[in-house]
């Protein structure tokens, strides 16, 4: 990544911070609305679990609500960054204790864990360490939801489900991770170029105003020196 210069520093992280906050909030937001609305998908895939599972995303979006205000505050402002890993792990969690409590390895359900993976990266669009860590969380959430499910399951059959729903997160998050790297080094570069370019135009403007304070001084200096030759005709003649 573009090394930040030390003088731009203090700029970018205060502008990495308003723009982690907001993207955050239409996560948040986001999530909030969308959460409830995927119990349709609940009554097809698991008509029995319907209700439970109504409660159990109502919980998640009464959470991420209430989570909501936190990033206004003083702590939100200071540890942004871990905020939105908070945010992140509230439909992750929701989505695994489904998949823990119904099939395991077998749920289609880690479809759902794919696209909090999709959110991170064009909704939320975080920098290159935040996906690392929001990657590996879902996979190790996924996992042990897999791993731990009570459900009863063949080795062949476990071992099939989930080498075919890892490969597939797997690759998400690669792909995720790759271009949260080269974004980040984008948003780095063109956020040094518009530092560059502001403290060159803040340079100009400084070059032409001591310009037309000299020139100012110039014309001053010639009006002076012409009625000093005025008055010394003047003097002369008298």
């Amino acid at each position: 990544m573009k090394t930040i210069p030390q003088e731009f520093r203090a700029a970018y992280q205060e502008y990495d911070r308003e723009t982690t906050i907001r993207k955050t909030r239409l996560g948040c937001f986001f999530g909030i609305v969308m959460v409830p609305l995927f119990c349709g998908l609940d009554h097809y895939v698991y008509p029995k679990q319907v209700f439970s599972f109504f409660l159990l995303r109502l919980l998640c979006s009464v959470l991420m609500a209430g989570f909501y205000p936190v990033l206004g505050t003083s702590f939100g402002r200071k540890y942004y960054h871990f905020q939105g890993l908070v945010l992140l792990f509230f439909p992750t969690a929701t989505i695994a204790w489904m998949i823990y409590i119904t099939e395991g390895a077998a749920s289609p359900y880690y479809g759902g864990l794919t696209l909090v993976l999709m959110v991170v990266a064009v909704v939320l669009d975080w920098t290159f360490w935040q996906s690392v860590v929001s990657v590996l969380l879902v996979l190790l959430l996924y996992v042990a939801a897999c791993w731990l499910s009570p459900v009863p399951m063949e080795h062949e059959d476990f071992k099939k489900f989930i080498i075919n729903n890892l490969f597939f997160l797997v690759s998400s998050g690669t792909a995720i991770i790759a271009g949260a790297y080269f974004h980040s080094r984008v948003r780095v570069s063109e956020f040094v170029s518009r530092c560059e370019l502001d403290k060159s135009r803040k340079a100009l403007e400084v070059s032409l105003q001591q310009l037309k304070e000299n020139e100012m001084q110039l014309v001053q200096s010639e009006k002076l020196a012409s009625l000093g030759r005025m008055s010394a005709g003047i003097i002369h003649e008298i």
